[in-house]
């Protein structure tokens, strides 16, 4: 499979994406998905709640991503900084691990320093324990320690330009993309690399939560790292079943091409055993990850992202594959169900030899009638499976698009001459095919079989011109028919006009299906007419094929002005006329706000739709909400060369929209027990889009409130909001409405009351 550099590491990018995509909470025995205090998701402690961060350091700029897998006897946790010098800084002050026990004997949880000070290994110990030929320790220590990396200078950008630092920025991303895989291959990659550490000392049933941060914040501000925050239950892990879509395409002889979907796994173990057999053979060395960024050369999203492998079996016959996928903890899921694969033979024979073709013509008075044609051909090897040979046969007057076969039954593998009468039949191309037993086929190089020519050539297909007005040129071009091999030249004929006769344009003999006429573009004309036929060498002429040609002028079209307008709640209706001359292609409708330099193009419309529209180009535009400023709108013509006829006089109106837009909204809300937090939900327009850009404005009354006051704006793709301002014993209310950017809004939504009980709150 070819792979380009930009290929892998677009692959390795989208596959560190798609594993830390956050989840929504941890599921029973497996993990949870790599989740950032700093970007907390619905199940996730935000730094804000968190003693270990100062407040006083503001806004967090960085961010640890944190797994957790509880086995029963012990709980493995792996991270990642999400950026590159977020991760630089992590080895260089090393991290700390603080554990609380929230299932003691006693009723506050039990807070537990774990580690303190965890950093990568250096150099030497890397050296020292992994061995030069292990491929994945030596990539990981490049990973680690070279010195190398993009610099300004090298970057396709100027140095010190945006584009530099964000290729600077890519190569570096890629960097902790290898890094982040590398941990996930090997799990003692992962411990030395600072990317990975067990807590034994865990009591199965009992929930813990982990907090992974810097060991020293930064004081200056300029690099706040937010501390990984993930609750787990300790119970024992089971390894999940893996029931993927799996298929197969053969690609040629014993080499096929399996397929799986999979985009949640980053790398893959694939075993391959005969059918029939009890051991499985592993066909990849080290972990397999996709390489298959795009299908059909069209990039694709990461969410139909299948994955490929191809693998190349010793013979033909039948196979199965199983395939295992990895996960972030170096564990694999359970086999896939089996694919059974049939591998076929597609290796063809050893290819004939066609040595000669003898034609034999036997009525001298007339050379068509009774021609008989010998073929001689030789195979130098005998393949066991060899079954014999066919003659064959192609001019596509004759075959159409397929090879005629000219022998009845298929001759014998010892054979090496073939006649057969091949009267009615002109000049084509002949060649010898083997076949197998299993039905493939090897071609001998094709050979011109001369017989006498007494058809005309077809006529010439995709008879077209090109016209220029810079030099008045026209050029024109067409195509013979593919079987007309034995053309000898071609003949252009012009004329003014389809009544007049046809005069010879070309000087001598016209070889190249091409030809080029300059004509004066100051005749009162508008078309001028050609003819092209093709001749034989056996003199045959073929069926002259016309085609009609605008000629070249620099005429420029006329304007087009307004003919009637309006405004209504449906929109502004104009309409406009336009020129019906013949020269005219299209006309190009234009608005903007007065006071705007930029035009905007609402449509282009061509001229023949509106010349059968009697010269009327018709419009109702539905421009966004606007009571400030008027529209104006224009019409540019152009013509069949590109001339254009200037903006037409500029046509003002003003259009308000309604204001108030009814759109229904409505709104759900309770007070969550468990978190202390009042949960607003919503759905607006029946979950259908909303046209234009909008925000959604929430209002509250709260206990003290006499009447209800703005709280907050989010964004429209927002569906829920939480809050945490009612005390025991309190009720608020809400409302929400929509706000677009361009001034309008919709109606309120209902109104939801919500209580928070007088007793505590149940944990």
């Amino acid at each position: 499979m070819k792979r380009t550099n930009k290929a892998i590491a677009t692959l390795f990018l989208l596959s560190i994406l798609l594993l830390f995509v956050p989840s929504r909470g941890l599921g029973r025995g497996g993990y949870s998905s790599f989740t950032s205090a700093g970007k907390p998701d619905d199940d996730t402690t935000s730094v804000a709640d968190s003693d270990s961060l100062p407040r006083q350091y503001g806004l967090i700029q960085a961010g640890i991503y944190l797994l957790a897998r509880s086995y029963g006897d012990s709980v493995v946790l792996r991270w990642g900084a999400e950026d590159y010098v977020t991760q630089r800084t992590l080895d260089d002050d090393g991290v700390m691990i603080v554990r609380y026990d929230y299932t003691p004997e006693g009723n506050d949880p039990f807070c537990d320093t774990l580690i303190t000070g965890l950093k990568p290994w250096t150099q030497q110990q890397f050296e020292a324990t992994y061995a030069k030929d292990d491929s994945v320790a030596q990539m990981a220590m490049g990973i680690m320690f070279s010195k190398g990396g993009l610099r300004p200078d090298q970057t396709k950008a100027a140095p010190g330009s945006f584009g530099s630092l964000l290729d600077i920025y890519q190569d570096q991303q890629t960097n902790q993309a290898f890094r982040m895989l590398l941990a996930e291959w090997r799990r003692d990659l992962a411990d030395h690399m600072a990317m990975r550490w067990i807590d034994k000392n865990v009591r199965p049933g009992h929930e813990y939560e982990y907090i992974v941060r810097p060991v020293e914040y930064d004081t200056t501000m300029q690099l706040i790292i937010a501390p990984a925050i993930l609750t787990v239950k300790n119970e024992r892990y089971i390894r999940p079943d893996y029931n993927i879509a799996m298929g197969d395409t053969i690609v040629s002889h014993c080499q096929l091409r399996l397929w799986w979907a999979d985009n949640t796994n980053s790398s893959f173990e694939i075993d391959r055993r005969r059918k029939g057999d009890e051991e499985w053979e592993r066909v990849n060395k080290l972990p397999y990850w996709n390489m298959q960024p795009e299908v059909d050369g069209q990039e694709i999203d990461s969410d139909s992202l299948d994955c490929f492998y191809g693998d190349m079996v010793p013979e033909p016959g039948d196979y199965e594959y199983r395939i295992f996928g990895h996960d972030p903890f170096g564990d694999l899921t359970k086999p896939s169900p089996i694919l059974s694969v049939h591998v076929p033979d597609m290796e063809a024979p050893r290819a004939p030899e066609l040595i000669l073709v003898e034609i034999d013509r036997q009525d001298s008075t007339d050379l068509s009638k009774q021609v008989m044609a010998t073929f001689h051909f030789e195979k130098d090897t005998l393949e066991e499976d060899f079954t014999g040979f066919n003659v064959l046969y192609y001019n596509e007057r004759h075959t159409g698009k397929e090879w005629k076969q000219l022998n009845k039954e298929m001759l014998a593998p010892t054979d090496s001459l073939f006649t057969c009468d091949m009267t009615g039949y002109s000049t084509g191309m002949v060649l010898v095919a083997a076949y197998d037993t299993a039905h493939n086929v090897a071609y001998s190089l094709p050979r011109m079989v001369q017989i006498k020519d007494v058809k005309a050539p077809s006529p010439m297909r995709n008879f077209k011109a090109e016209s220029s007005i810079e030099d008045g040129t026209i050029t024109l071009t067409w195509e013979p028919d593919t079987l007309d091999d034995d053309i000898e030249y071609y003949e252009v004929l012009f004329a003014n006009d389809t009544t007049h006769s046809f005069i010879l344009r070309n000087e001598g003999k016209l070889t190249e299906p091409r030809y080029v006429d300059t004509v004066a573009m100051d005749v009162n004309q508008k078309y001028i007419y050609y003819k092209v036929r093709a001749i034989d060498y056996s003199t045959n002429q073929s069926e002259d094929v016309m085609l009609q040609v605008l000629r070249p002028t620099r005429l420029k079209p006329q304007v087009a002005h307004l003919l009637d307008s309006r405004t209504d709640s449906l929109g502004i209706h104009m309409q406009w006329a336009c020129s019906n001359e013949q020269i005219m292609d299209h006309h190009v409708l234009m608005r903007r706000l007065r006071g705007e330099e930029k035009w905007d193009t609402l449509g282009i419309f061509n001229a023949d739709s509106i010349k059968a529209a009697e010269n009327v180009l018709n419009y109702t535009d539905q421009p966004g909400y606007n009571r400030k400023q008027d529209y104006q709108y224009c019409v540019e013509s152009f013509s069949c060369f590109g001339i254009s006829s200037g903006p037409s006089l500029i046509f003002t109106i003003s259009y308000e929209g309604p204001r108030i837009q009814q759109i229904p909204i409505h709104l759900e809300g309770g007070y969550l027990s468990e978190s202390k937090e009042t949960q607003l939900t919503w759905v607006i327009n029946d979950g259908k889009p909303v046209e234009g850009d909008w925000y959604i404005c929430i209002y509250r009354k709260g206990p003290r409130n006499e009447h209800y006051e703005f709280l907050i704006s989010v964004p429209s793709d927002t569906k829920e909001r939480r809050s945490s301002m009612l005390m025991p014993g309190q009720t608020e209310q809400y409302y929400i409405k929509i706000r677009f950017d361009d001034g309008r809004e919709s109606r309120i939504s209902n109104e939801v009351t919500i209580l928070r009980p007088a007793q505590n709150d149940a944990p």
